[in-house]
């Protein structure tokens, strides 16, 4: 009695561990019922139905309580993302840049490669033109990220 009695506490700790500090794996609560379910099992087996049934209620409540303390007193919010990023990487990056301006492409743009404006090193792109490196380009567009640029004459 005392080995499935060990058992059903053993998978009740593993379904702890599984919820509380390592969440996401279900290896660990899969074991864990297991062992519970194997307890139980083993009680039914050896001590027969009566102590069984009693094992297997006091197991449920025994969840049951766990599971309402976990969700009254919020156990999650100590181990969870509570708040999210909102900055975008480079979000300022075109601040300085807009239509019109006149640079130098600095790589072979195959369409995308990068630019200089204002001795400022950009990525940019174009509309699917191959420029050599050392043409002179006008921005035609900004869009987010994005710098659409052309070749003209100077």
């Amino acid at each position: 009695m005392t080995i499935a009695i060990v058992l059903i506490l053993i998978g009740l700790a593993f379904i702890i561990a599984e919820v509380i500090f390592i969440p996401g794996t279900t290896f660990v609560g899969f074991i864990g019922a297991a062992l519970g379910i194997l307890g139980i099992i083993k009680v039914y087996l050896e001590q027969g139905s009566v102590a069984g049934h009693i094992a297997l209620g006091i197991s449920l409540f025994a969840f049951g309580i766990l599971f309402y303390v976990i969700l009254k007193y919020d156990v999650w919010s100590g181990v969870s993302l509570n708040n999210t990023m909102t900055n975008k990487v480079n979000e300022n990056i075109l601040h300085k840049l807009s239509v019109g301006d006149i640079g130098i492409s600095k790589s072979v743009l195959k369409p995308v490669g990068k630019g200089v404006f204002a001795d400022q090193e950009y990525e940019i792109q174009t509309l699917g033109h191959y420029v050599e490196a050392g043409m002179p380009i006008r921005i035609i567009s900004i869009s987010g990220l994005k710098i659409i640029v052309e070749t003209f004459d100077s």
